[in-house]
């Protein structure tokens, strides 16, 4: 029997379908009850099935009858079993308590406890009073957690073309806005001393309007003033630049959400802790929506700014009105007339991004979903950027004829080429100069050849068909094959580019191989002189192609073309461009000296690392080995800030009290686990810009749910409880990697992939949001106080965990490493905090 079982897309179903019913019965769209009759009538369903059909395999099998559809059978009873194991499971789940109650014992020392500055008490039922809070008051919490997110990724993708930036950047930034953000959020426990406090409130909620709109104006603004014009930045210059630039707002911002949470909870004489965070998450997940479906495709970076100031002057003059605050209102209106006029009456993103290309002449530019994409002139030279980095220009002969006959010369008879970026540059022409049938040509961002076809007419041949969609998605799912593929990608400067390193797309790629197919991949030059972090970066593209292919060839020139066949290869390339008569300006005999050609090639050879690693998909040792190369343009040590960072942590770990220790390492899994998610979908799917938006604002909606329905989920506010969420976060992170691995071994529907991910994702932030709620309600004292600490808290712990994730784990250790650590670290909290707890108990006692 060839036939198999679907033990992955069964669980996946079952479980979305409990997960589903369980979130409905928990916010009391349908009965607990009805829940449990649903899933217990399954299970009935499933064991009826499964053994009527394993009663019939074994009358088969005692009698030897033949049977028709005998392996349809056996199939349909395992799937069936499958089912009914996973169903059963949850089945067990509702009877726990009867096994904990036969090992339970009386714990009468929780007024002891009280003494230590924790309560633990029953979780009520408070949804019903935040709708009592002021609608007006209640807006400004959401239009907060709007602001929040959609400056945080307008600010990030300006920063990601400020600093040409990876995800060593955006970790760098993401840490220094919560750390900021946190410090605010703390600054904000001594609020009581603040007399007028709404007046606070609406000038803080204008300067949250204004503050983005000017920030984005001084980064273009002054980039050329902080640093010189062209010059890389190294990461201590990211990392105070960034801390500058994001300050005004990430400060104001946590002092706000402290701010409101205490006035509001004063007013009401009610715990709104974690309401108020449940508010600003589902602020976020409007703002994230908002951003996501409408502003990013239809506003540029200073309108949307514009719409978010307008949005928080809305906001303020509501509460101005609400607390009869004149002057506040005035303001608003001269502020509001000031920023609509400017944004009116000058093109403000054109004004700044021409600033970036000193003598050239901006003459196309617009933020694209995968970044900022802007066409300049510079003579008769049209230059390509994305995010301020330079993807290609036109009339780069040199680099044009290099790339495309270096790899199209090796093969008898090219007929079916695919070309993966960067076609617009000229290298379609180049191509076209063989006797080919079809160039396929995939550029995953579709403005780029829109408007390459104004500059380029080779894309309008006929023979050229254009592809705009993830390279590596198309691979897997197409099923043409070709003879020659160029991979015109940059370096694997991010992960997401190092995707197309590895030794699975390699393989991917060979399947759509006809016999005797060429493909060429490029890196940095190093003809003449080839660094450590170099010789690392080429010895492990070497090593992953030999998985792949027979032979390879390094051809050097303006970078190291590595060209890759089951085919001989031959680095006589003048001779070969003679003999097949292809008329070149740079690649032919009268240029290229095959000789020295094949000296430079054997040098580079030599001085590879024979036992270099393989480049993995969930291992991106290429990924890490770049930023080793970047970093060594600066003579930074990546060992002092893994020091530094571990010191960091042992810090926390020591000094914080037992709530807030465990907020922060559940802040720290759920940034962390978000990024393996995001990275990983881009792994096993394919880079879907949508996508990054949709687990984005999912991980929202999971905080909100687990803030706000906490007491569904639980019944009382205790630190067993607590402890329990940090011990599911720990197993949960133990178990993701068995998922994923298992998700990339498979081929699913891509429905099913989406929807995994989506539950992956929503499962990890309902689970911080619990704890938040949890934390918010454990730790007594001042509302100011507790805010300020668990807030500070929770975004202490995203920090770190986006930093390290991003710049050690993922890179050094890879995916399925990263998240067991992480697992571990939660775990470990946890039995740190049961520990602290039993030995506060035993000295109250004492």
């Amino acid at each position: 029997m060839n036939s198999s079982y679907y033990l992955l897309t069964i669980s996946i179903i079952v479980f979305s379908a409990y997960l589903f019913s369980f979130i409905l019965s928990k916010i009391s769209i349908i009965k607990k009850t009805t829940h449990k009759k649903i899933w217990n009538l399954l299970l009935l369903i499933t064991f009826l099935v499964s053994a009527t059909l394993g009663i019939i395999l074994i009358i088969q099998i005692n009698y030897k009858l033949n049977l028709p559809l005998l392996d349809k059978i056996l199939i349909w009873h395992v799937n069936f079993s499958i089912a009914m194991a996973i169903i059963a499971i949850f089945h067990l789940s509702y009877h726990l308590k009867y096994f904990q109650n036969i090992f339970k014992t009386n714990n009468t020392k929780s007024s002891s406890f009280k003494k230590t500055g924790f309560q633990e008490k029953t979780i009520k039922n408070d949804a019903t009073t935040v709708k009592t809070i002021d609608k007006r008051l209640r807006l400004s919490v959401i239009t907060l957690g709007l602001t929040s997110i959609v400056t945080q990724i307008i600010l990030l993708r300006e920063f990601l073309s400020f600093f040409y930036g990876n995800e060593l950047v955006i970790g760098i930034i993401l840490a220094n806005w919560m750390l900021i953000t946190g410090f605010g959020a703390f600054l904000g426990k001594n609020i009581n001393k603040v007399t007028s406090k709404p007046r606070l409130i609406i000038i803080l909620q204008i300067l949250l309007g204004i503050i983005p709109f000017i920030t984005v104006f001084s980064i273009y603004f002054l980039r050329n003033i902080i640093f010189t014009v062209g010059s890389m930045i190294g990461i201590i210059q990211i990392l105070y630049t960034s801390f500058v630039f994001l300050l005004p707002f990430c400060l104001i911002s946590g002092f706000s959400f402290t701010l409101l949470t205490h006035f509001i909870s004063s007013n009401y004489k009610t715990n709104f802790i974690s309401k108020i965070y449940s508010l600003e998450a589902m602020g976020s997940i409007i703002g994230g929506l908002i951003f996501n479906v409408f502003l990013i495709f239809y506003f540029k970076t200073f309108s949307s700014l514009l719409l978010i100031m307008i949005i928080n002057f809305i906001a303020a003059f509501l509460l101005s009105l609400k607390y009869k605050i004149k002057f506040t209102r005035y303001l608003i209106i001269i502020l509001s007339i000031f920023f609509i006029t400017i944004s009116f009456h000058f093109n403000l993103d054109y004004l700044t991004k021409s600033r970036q290309y000193i003598n050239q002449k901006l003459i196309f530019q617009k933020d694209t979903p995968y970044g900022n994409l802007a066409i300049t002139s510079q003579g008769e030279q049209k230059n390509f950027y994305e995010n301020n980095v330079l993807l290609f220009s036109t009339n780069d002969m040199v680099t044009n004829e290099e790339t495309a006959h270096y790899a199209i010369i090796q093969h008898k008879n090219p007929k079916n080429i695919l070309l993966i970026s960067g076609g617009i540059s000229g290298i379609i022409g180049e191509i076209l100069k063989y006797d080919v049938k079809n160039i396929d040509y995939v550029e995953i961002n579709k403005w780029i050849t829109k408007i390459g076809e104004k500059y380029d007419s080779s894309l309008k041949n006929k023979k050229v068909n254009i592809i705009n969609e993830d390279a590596r998605l198309y691979i897997k799912n197409t099923l043409k094959k070709y003879d020659v593929v160029i991979i015109n990608l940059p370096e694997p400067t991010t992960a997401q580019i190092n995707r197309f390193y590895t030794a699975e797309f390699l393989t991917e790629l060979k399947k759509r191989l006809n016999k005797n197919a060429v493909i060429s991949i490029s890196l940095m030059s190093t003809v003449n002189y080839i660094s450590d972090e170099a010789r690392q970066i080429n010895s492990v593209l070497y090593k992953t192609l030999q998985q792949s292919f027979k032979n390879i060839i390094i051809i050097p020139g303006g970078k190291n073309y590595y060209i890759a066949s089951d085919n001989k290869l031959s680095l006589n390339i003048a001779e070969l461009i003679e003999k097949k008569s292809i008329n070149n300006e740079y690649v032919n005999q009268y240029y290229i000296d095959d000789e020295l050609l094949k000296q430079r090639s054997d040098y580079i050879l030599k001085n590879l690392n024979k036992d270099a690693a393989i480049n993995k998909d969930f291992t991106p040792i290429s990924y890490y080995n770049q930023l080793l190369y970047w970093l060594s343009y600066f003579k930074s040590d990546f060992k002092i800030f893994a020091v530094i960072i571990l010191l960091l942590l042992i810090l926390i770990v020591a000094n914080l009290n037992i709530i807030n220790l465990g907020l922060f390492s559940a802040g720290f899994a759920g940034s962390s686990i978000e990024i393996i998610l995001l990275i990983s979908f881009q792994i096993i799917y394919g880079y879907v810009f949508q996508m990054t938006g949709i687990i984005i604002t999912i991980f929202m909606i999971g905080l909100t749910i687990g803030s706000f329905y906490t007491h569904k989920f639980l019944h009382k506010a205790t630190i067993i409880n607590y402890t329990k969420i940090l011990f599911i976060i720990g197993l949960y992170s133990l178990l993701l990697p068995i998922i994923l691995l298992m998700m990339k071994s498979n081929i699913l529907n891509p429905i099913f992939t989406h929807i995994t991910f989506g539950i992956l994702t929503l499962i990890i932030s309902i689970l911080t949001g619990i704890e938040f709620s949890l934390a918010s309600k454990i730790q007594t004292g001042n509302t100011a106080l507790v805010t300020a600490k668990i807030y500070s808290a929770d975004l202490l712990g995203s920090a770190i965990g986006a930093l390290v994730v991003t710049t050690y784990m993922i890179p050094l250790l890879g995916i399925v490493k990263a998240s067991i650590i992480i697992g571990l670290f939660n775990l470990l909290i946890g039995i740190i905090i049961l520990i602290r707890k039993h030995n506060r108990t035993q000295m109250t006692q004492i």
